[in-house]
């Protein structure tokens, strides 16, 4: 035991066995985890302890519990994330990378609804409290395992009644809906941030509620300097890898 991880608390180090176990292949994916007692005993400490550090396994995705069952090794997905392509379109299922191989995504749990939004989205759009905006949103899954919410929300009020596209809650690009709605953006900014995820989180991406999740939100402006949209995707931070391409032979690069 090296002598930072002798300063760990004996659950970090535990949880760091197990997932180099699970990492190395010594649990496989999907094969059921030793029971409390039986890793009590190999580790020599309470069962609270063990606890603890399966807690910390299912909070960083490399465990899954089944109720009346056990807990299971998982392998993390590693699927890139880049800008979101449009769903609508074949290449837009064939965005998701695992384990270094193209997954498709498959888009489920397909809704729209014409609510109060959170409220600090309400505070973006500058919805006073209480006015509605449209929602659509779709759920992304890789390997039957959900793993992202796409959420975008338009001002009620911007969108007239008569729009055909206020009903149709499939699954598109920003830029694609805003146009059907007869709206257009010429600017935008993309924020990243990681935080707990909520309680609908929890339950649309199965995740426990110990694990963060990425937040990643688009604010789009009309011409007006109008906020037109908000588009919120919530990504399983388990499940996802944000990368993006550096060229080291340009001088100056860092």
């Amino acid at each position: 035991m090296t002598e930072a991880s002798s300063a760990q608390p004996a659950f970090v180090n535990i949880a760091d066995q197990l997932r180099s176990d699970i990492a190395q292949g010594v649990y496989a994916d999907g094969e059921r985890l030793p029971g409390e007692d039986e890793l009590a005993a190999r580790f020599k400490v309470a069962s609270g302890t063990i606890n603890r550090a399966v807690d910390r396994l299912k909070n960083d995705g490399y465990a899954v519990g089944r109720r009346g069952s056990g807990v299971y090794a998982q392998t993390p997905l590693a699927i890139k994330h880049e800008p979101c392509p449009d769903p609508a379109e074949s290449q837009g299922r064939t965005g998701a990378w695992a384990a270094g191989e193209p997954r498709t995504f498959e888009i489920d749990c397909v809704a729209i609804t014409a609510d109060p939004p959170p409220a600090d989205i309400a505070s973006t759009l500058g919805l006073d409290a209480g006015q509605a905006a449209l929602t659509w949103m779709a759920r992304f899954s890789v390997q039957g395992r959900p793993v992202r919410l796409t959420r975008m929300y338009v001002p009620a009020g911007l969108v007239p009644e008569t729009s055909a596209v206020r009903g149709d809650a499939s699954p598109r690009r920003l830029t694609t809906l805003l146009h059907d709605l007869g709206l257009s953006a010429v600017d935008g900014v993309v924020e990243t941030r990681g935080r707990a995820p909520s309680g609908e989180d929890c339950d649309l991406l199965d995740i426990p509620v110990g694990r963060f999740v990425l937040d990643v939100r688009l604010t789009a402006w009309d011409a007006e300097n109008r906020v037109v949209a908000v588009e919120q995707t919530v990504m399983d931070s388990a499940a996802y890898v944000v990368s993006h391409a550096v060229d080291l032979q340009k001088p100056g690069n860092k």
